[in-house]
């Protein structure tokens, strides 16, 4: 059985909110939904002993819930990480969870290789749903962008965290940051079955989808041979000055899940990137909703940024 983890925390919780809308938006027949990291007397909330701070503790205590309640798997996705279009429902809901199953999956990305970002591992075959399956080395193979987790993995990596890092450091970012060795004779077996998606391959608009991802990369190739001009005749200052006028505008990623790669906040506040992105794509109804939170995130300018 697979359900949603929404993993948030106070401060954050009308960033959740909305994520929330988007997701019952966006993918209508969404699997149950589960928030970690806010307590509220409802049934959907996972209450929790840890404190708020202590991310991986929280998470653990929602994911341990979980598995009482019957889930085997979870799509695990941290507040600010909304889809930003259309989902594929019938690959989100049935086909990607029969493949994490088929494969023994610890984990696969919903921010996949493709559309700008090169593959590093091996890519599977058709019957496989042209997944990436990431090198046991791959510093990123435990990411926290949205991906569907198998719950019993999931746990035994929080545990280990938990070891691993003391009070005031068991925050997101040294979950997916940290970098397992090898011969760990506990988290060994998992390290090589993570995996990513192939976006372009599972889109629930294709012919729309499809022919936006044609005409980024037809633009892209021309920023990249700007990049490269840059550099030559500049350096590699010049170069990184163009990318913060240029990149923004490739952020997003197209499949079952589009996302905008580093979510919405960035240090307690709305991300730039993501909000020159946004006044471009024409998405109408995005832009309204956005402006709304704004508005009310507005006195709360100092957003503690653990989670983001």
């Amino acid at each position: 059985m697979i359900g949603i983890l929404l993993s948030s925390f106070e401060r954050y919780e009308r960033i959740a909110h909305f994520t929330e809308r988007q997701i019952k938006k966006y993918w209508v027949a969404h699997p149950p939904l589960f928030f970690s990291g806010l307590l509220r007397d409802e049934e959907c909330y996972l209450n929790f002993k840890s404190d708020s701070r202590n991310w991986m503790g929280v998470t653990l205590e929602a994911v341990q819930e979980m598995r009482y309640r019957g889930f085997t798997h979870v799509y695990l996705i941290l507040d600010d990480h909304p889809p930003v279009g259309a989902c594929d429902d019938v690959f989100l809901n049935e086909s990607l969870p029969a493949l994490a199953v088929k494969l023994d999956a610890v984990t696969i990305g919903l921010l996949g290789y493709g559309q700008h970002r090169a593959p590093h591992g091996v890519i599977l075959e058709k019957e496989n749903g042209f997944l990436e399956k990431c090198s046991s080395t791959d510093p990123w193979k435990f990411s926290l962008h949205p991906g569907l987790w198998k719950l019993e993995a999931l746990q035994l990596i929080l545990e280990q965290r938990l070891y691993q890092y003391g009070e005031g450091k068991r925050t997101a970012w040294n979950f997916e940051r940290h970098q397992d060795q090898l011969e760990d004779p506990i988290l060994k077996p998992l390290l090589h079955r993570c995996f990513r998606i192939s976006g372009e391959h599972f889109l629930k608009e294709p012919k729309k989808m499809k022919f936006e991802i044609i005409k980024e990369a037809i633009e892209r190739f021309g920023v990249d041979v700007m990049l490269y001009l840059a550099k030559k005749g500049g350096g590699v200052s010049a170069r990184l000055e163009l990318e913060k006028k240029e990149l923004w505008r490739y952020g997003h990623y197209l499949g079952p899940y589009p996302i905008f790669w580093s979510g919405l906040m960035q240090q307690g506040r709305p991300h730039q990137g993501f909000e020159k992105w946004l006044s471009s794509c024409g998405n109408r109804e995005l832009q309204e909703e956005w402006k709304k939170l704004k508005f009310l995130l507005e006195p709360n300018s100092s957003l503690n940024p653990d989670i983001s």
